[in-house]
């Protein structure tokens, strides 16, 4: 075995060691959250009791022996005190994962190309699988989030000739950094609609002296935007931004810039897809619809031409009218005449009124 296929083995061994721990330790998470959500039920229950109780007293109008009322204060109390603990030990546990979490992201932006471009076929083709195109952005987002190491949430800026909107987010202080932007017109996120990368590795930035420190009010101290291009046929081409956002300055390395943009890109290109899916099949059910409409008003002009004799111009005219008097789609008036065969007085008033087409 060759010197580079050894350091190769044995940078394989170490990440699968790594994604191992870390799995191990999710599981443990999930069994601590588990037995907390068990916890805290419990509790739920016995605080639920003693104001049964306490309504219980009230309504006698008795007093609560002193030794029982200290037993329940402490009881309450050490309830009190194992909540906080808990939510405590939550925390943790929520900072620990989002270090995991930044950890495999670095992994990954030091894996071989080999290894990363597997890792970006998959982000493509859970891209492609969306269901919508709100579902794409959504799964944009998360994947900034996913894979750019130092990005602690994302989202996605659509520019519209309306303005601009935030499509897609990962969590809602993302969402007050971009409205910050839109009120001051003018941050990274809406640099990025025209330029490849925009990279804010604190705040404030000179560049932006309105927007000046707001990101950092909802926790964000660095920004890294990237252009999405034409990512719908709905925006005319004004195309977009995908924005990461980072806890602390100077958040992103040349690595997880570069990463970025390598994400930029198939999220401009898969967004774009699915949006022009989505319309193709919009299309094709309005052009199911279409002929379906045209077949049962076909259907009901024929019932008038054999029953009142009239052309096929003057049949059309006639449901024509009788719709506009009664407020009924024609589509709707059609279809219950192809159904039911009936004229019927409500729809057809008299035979003069045909004469008189």
């Amino acid at each position: 075995m060759s010197g580079d296929d050894e350091r190769a083995w044995a940078a394989d061994k170490r990440d699968f060691v790594a994604d191992r721990r870390d799995e191990l330790a999710d599981e443990r998470d999930r069994v601590a959250e588990t037995r907390d959500q068990t916890a805290e039920d419990r509790e739920a229950e016995l605080d639920e009791r003693e104001r049964h109780v306490d309504a219980r007293f009230a309504e006698l109008g008795a007093a609560e022996g002193s030794d029982a009322s200290a037993a329940r204060s402490e009881a309450a109390a050490g309830r009190s005190q194992a909540r906080q603990t808990r939510d405590e030990a939550r925390e943790e546990r929520a900072r620990a994962a989002a270090d995991r979490d930044e950890s495999t992201k670095r992994r990954q932006a030091d894996a071989p190309p080999a290894r990363l471009a597997m890792v970006f076929a998959d982000l493509a083709e859970q891209l492609y699988d969306a269901d919508s195109f709100d579902d794409v952005l959504t799964r944009i987002a998360a994947a900034a989030v996913a894979t750019v190491a130092g990005c602690r949430m994302a989202s996605v800026t659509l520019s519209e000739r309306s303005g601009y909107r935030t499509a897609a987010s990962t969590d809602s202080a993302a969402t007050a950094v971009d409205q910050a932007q839109y009120q001051s017109q003018e941050g990274p996120c809406l640099a990025a609609v025209d330029i490849p990368m925009v990279y804010a590795q604190s705040f404030p930035d000179e560049r932006w002296p309105t927007l000046a420190s707001l990101p950092t009010e909802s926790g964000v101290r660095s920004a890294l935007s990237y252009r999405l291009t034409a990512v719908s046929s709905r925006t005319h081409d004004l195309g977009g931004s995908l924005n990461s956002y980072g806890h602390k300055p100077n958040a992103f390395s040349d690595t997880a810039q570069e990463i970025g943009l390598i994400l930029a890109a198939h999220a401009s290109i898969a967004a774009r897809a699915v949006d022009e899916r989505s319309t193709l099949q919009t299309l094709g059910r309005d052009l199911q619809q279409a002929l379906l409409s045209r077949d049962v008003i076909g259907q009901a002009k024929g019932i008038l031409m054999e029953r009142l004799g009239v052309t096929p111009e003057d049949a059309f005219d006639l449901l024509r009218r009788s719709s506009q008097d009664l407020n009924i789609k024609l589509r709707e008036l059609a279809r219950g005449l192809a159904e039911t065969g009936e004229l019927g007085t409500r729809t057809f008033r008299h035979a003069d009124q045909v004469a008189r087409l």
